[in-house]
Order: C-alpha cells, then structure tokens, then sequence
C-alpha cells in the first residue's frame, strides 16, 4: 500500500540539523512522498531495516530492499514513490559545514562518492547488516553526547564505517562497474549545474566548462542519458523553484524569481508552468 505522508525528519528540520552537523534517525517509517523530486545539501546514509521503498534517483528507478544501504550525496534529486507498510529504516544526515570538515580530517568518508553516484546502495548479508547496524547505533548514541569532542567522535565512527562499506561493496561484488569517459562527464557536469543552476541555465556555459563544444557536449550528455542537456539544467531549477515554493513560505514569487536570478517575475513564471504544467501560484495554491 502506497504512503502519501509529506513529513519527513530530512526536509522538515533543517536548523536543528545545521545545528547539530551530524543527526541519526533511528524510526524512520515514511517517506516524504512528493511524487515529484526533490534534493538537500544533505548527505545522506540510509539503513534498511526491514520492508522496502521505490524512489527515482536522479531519474533513474530504484527499489532499496531490506538490509541494504544506501549513500545518496548532496543535491543529488530524489523522487520517493511508494513504500510498503513495514518500511523500517535508520539514517544518518550530514550537514554541508559536518561535510566539509569530514573532508579535512577524514577522507575515507568522501574517497568514494564518485562510486555512489551511480551506484547509491548495495545489499549487506546478514553479518554485514548486524555490523552495519551496530555502528548506525553506536552514531546515533555519540551523536546526543554534548561535548567539545562530538564531532572528531562522529567523524571517527563514520571513517570506520565508510572502510568497512568499500570492503563489502568489494565482497558482494557491487564495485565491479567502471565508469566510462561519458558517464564522467556526465558526473561533472551534473555537480557544475549543482554549483552554478543560478548563475547560468544555458548549454554552452557548461559545456565551456569543459572545454568542449555546445553541440559535442549536448550529443554526449544525450548519448549517455537518454535526456538532453538544457532538459538536465531545467529540471533542476525548475525542482529547486519548487523546494522554494514548498518549503520558504515567508518569500513571494518574485523574491523566489530573483533569488534563481530570473530577470523579472513574469519570466520566471513563464519558466516555472513550462516546466510544471501551472504557474508558481498555482503551485503554492495546491500545496
């Protein structure tokens, strides 16, 4: 039976987890069911412990099943579909200033994110998962702790945890794909239009990027994707016009125009019902 629940401790509460850099969900049992995208400056970790979820992870269909576990970084775009009724889970949610200084002191963590960004989740036997959740746990206990030594505690726990998930990708037989010059680029430039969405929603500003032509980078991105490039950069203002509209009620329209650096309103209205089928208001409206 399908959940249409839109809370959802990620997407609603993102002061206390700015506050507290590192947070661990142990009673995760909804998904925000938007039936649209939607994507955080969160990393996320995810532990399944029981049922399963559908989600469509930057357009691609994916079903997490129990005892698997799942990376999703930052501003990847995430559509949850439907979940079973004993969907179960645990996770683990790193602010971007937590991310950052995982970065510094510990690259465990973030050596392998180039792999999860096409393959986000893996399945654990069964005395992968009882060590897994051991350490989920032992993250959730540290993470309440207040003290001066909290997050070089978390940060530790997370370097174990980040080893001993590249030993069991390596063991289960889940790093075995070896990306091709394509889907590199695809890679890059998908963190380009994560990084400059506001700055510029025009084919040749990123294919300059990358040295390459308009028309060779466009054949490549469509070639490996199936979707064009400009439909890549439009769907992802267009899922950040509708996290703004959803979520920052205290702005109107035309400070959302101006914030996604549309030059007026009334542009930014003519982009957002191409996109969606309804006007920014209209949008607001149903929600």
């Amino acid at each position: 039976m399908a959940h249409l629940h839109r809370y959802h401790p990620i997407t609603d509460q993102p002061e206390l987890i700015n506050e507290r850099g590192l947070m661990v969900f142990d009673d995760v049992r909804r998904m925000p069911v938007y039936q649209e995208p939607f994507t955080t400056p969160y990393m996320v970790i995810a532990l399944n412990l029981q049922g399963w979820v559908k989600i469509g992870c930057d357009m691609k269909p994916t079903m997490f099943r129990q005892h698997s576990i799942a990376v999703i970084t930052a501003h990847h775009m995430i559509c949850p579909q439907e979940s079973s009724d004993d969907y179960h889970a645990m996770l683990i949610v790193l602010s971007p200033k937590f991310q950052e200084e995982m970065k510094r002191q510990y690259l465990h963590v973030f050596r392998d994110n180039f792999f999860y960004a096409y393959q986000p989740h893996f399945q654990l036997d069964e005395a992968q998962f009882g060590i897994i959740h051991q350490l989920f746990r032992m993250l959730h206990t540290i993470s309440h702790i207040e003290s001066p030594s909290r997050w070089e505690m978390l940060g530790e726990l997370l370097d174990v945890l980040f080893l001993l998930l590249r030993g069991y990708r390596g063991q289960n037989g889940a790093d075995t794909h070896h990306p091709s010059a394509r889907e590199r680029l695809f890679s890059r430039f998908y963190q380009a239009i994560t990084e400059h969405y506001r700055e510029s929603r025009e084919v040749r500003f990123y294919a300059n990027l990358f040295h390459l032509t308009p028309k060779h980078f466009a054949t490549v991105i469509k070639q490996h994707t199936g979707t064009n490039a400009l439909e890549w950069i439009n769907g992802y203002v267009a899922v950040q016009a509708r996290m703004l509209l959803r979520h920052r009620l205290e702005l109107n329209i035309q400070e959302i125009a101006l914030l996604l650096n549309f030059s007026d309103q009334a542009s930014f209205s003519r982009f957002f019902k191409t996109q969606t089928g309804m006007s920014p208001s209209e949008y607001r409206d149903r929600m």
